[in-house]
């Protein structure tokens, strides 16, 4: 705790003038300096001081802590995803926001503020406090700039730009077993990101780590989590028993925590493991009960849309998928959403149109893969567009586009650098 600060907000909430605390005491200058933390002040001056504002130096350090202990609360509500009690902590924060900038809590508590915007998936807000906070980078701690990274990898993540956020995890991998007792949350996300990026033996070897790291501190529901992540990789990797034993153990968590999304979420999973293994109606089956739990019109729900049209091109029921997402189509407003053009390319696969098709991934689909395209779509676009050319007999349209898929492929595998720029890779329509 700055006593200077805190001596300089109890005369400005008690509408003193300097040259009113500090007579027969010491100087303006004296307490100017003081107030700023140019000088430090002798313990009778600074006890002469709080008697005159009425205040103990004894009991601003007790506020002070109480404060810290409430910030690492928060920190802790957040990671176990608890939002209405989150909420309860950062109003009651906020209420002390000035008092915290007279500590030196004041780092931590923007960035933890910055946590709870994430929480909330409120961007707007998420990325408006980040560049106020931007500019005291150099002044951070190691601690606050651990947080700082984290939280950036988090953003990304959300944001489905998952080189860019695991570019920022990879920095502070030294420091995350330092830090794990008071942010618990580093493996998680590094091993949600491995997943996304297709590194299953990463993906996994995190998530273990993640779950020896999450026990200590008895995070239920991210454990459940983390068990969702495993069966996931499992699934790509085809250890589908170990799947199945996965997601089975998820849906039971989810049935003692009274958690409906995580029900969905492991319905869904399921649905991918019986598709990976070719039974298609049993995975019909799973997709459409993980409907029946999510929210319609959300994210979640029109993800399960695209793999449920997946499946049904599969099982060749293209009038189904059609008349299907013809009708959910309409329900977007933004047209150049990530989420509206895989079900937009799905459609039109589905009514057979080739030609505007493999215009319309050219147009829209192929530019969004860099950032937004989780890798199994990414290629599957860039193979029909090279099969496309090929059965046009336009060999060099479709040479240049397995050239990208092969790069794009390398990349996100190995995770040099960053995905090809499609849009400056893209070569002119026939």
């Amino acid at each position: 705790m700055s006593i200077g600060k805190v001596i300089y907000y109890h005369r400005r909430k008690q509408n003193k003038t300097q040259e009113q605390l500090c007579q027969g005491i010491c100087s303006v200058t004296h307490l100017s300096k003081i107030e700023n933390n140019v000088k430090e002040a002798n313990l009778k001056t600074l006890q002469m001081l709080c008697d005159r504002l009425d205040i103990s130096i004894e009991e601003e350090n007790k506020k002070s802590e109480l404060v810290r202990q409430k910030l690492d609360i928060f920190y802790g509500t957040m990671e176990r995803l608890h939002q209405e009690k989150a909420s309860v902590i950062y109003k009651e924060l906020q209420d002390c926001k000035e008092y915290v900038h007279c500590t030196d809590m004041i780092y931590q508590y923007e960035l933890y503020m910055l946590r709870y915007h994430l929480l909330m998936d409120d961007f707007s807000a998420f990325e408006k406090s980040s560049r106020g906070i931007h500019n005291y980078l150099s002044k951070f701690s190691p601690f606050e700039s651990y947080v700082w990274d984290l939280l950036q990898a988090i953003y990304y993540g959300k944001k489905e730009q998952f080189s860019q956020a695991l570019l920022f995890l990879t920095k502070n991998e030294e420091l995350a077993e330092q830090y794990q007792t008071r942010i618990s949350e580093y493996y998680f996300f590094r091993s949600a990101l491995h997943g996304h990026l297709c590194h299953y033996s990463l993906s996994i070897h995190y998530a273990y780590k993640a779950l020896h790291v999450l026990q200590q501190t008895n995070n239920l529901l991210r454990m459940v989590h983390l068990k969702m992540i495993l069966a996931v990789n499992f699934i790509y990797i085809g250890e589908f028993d170990k799947g199945k034993e996965m997601l089975g153990q998820t849906l039971n968590d989810a049935e003692m925590l009274q958690d409906t999304d995580t029900k969905a979420l492991s319905l869904h999973n399921l649905g991918f493991l019986y598709y990976r293994q070719g039974k298609i109606e049993e995975s019909l089956d799973y997709y459409s009960q993980a409907l029946q739990h999510k929210e319609k019109n959300s994210a979640s729900y029109y993800i399960t849309i695209s793999y449920l049209a997946e499946a049904l091109l599969s099982f060749s029921q293209n009038k189904k998928v059609a008349h299907l997402l013809s009708e959910v189509l309409d329900t977007f407003h933004d047209q150049k959403s990530p989420r509206y053009i895989e079900l937009k390319i799905l459609y039109l696969e589905a009514a057979g149109s080739k030609k505007m098709l493999i215009h319309y991934i050219i147009k829209y689909g192929l530019p969004i893969i860099e950032h937004h395209m989780n890798i199994d779509r990414g290629m599957k676009y860039l193979q029909m567009v090279a099969a496309y050319y090929e059965e046009k007999q336009d060999f060099l349209s479709a040479n240049h586009y397995l050239h990208i898929s092969n790069q794009h492929l390398k990349n996100l595998l190995t995770n040099i650098g960053t995905p090809v720029d499609l849009r400056k890779a893209a070569i002119r329509e026939k």
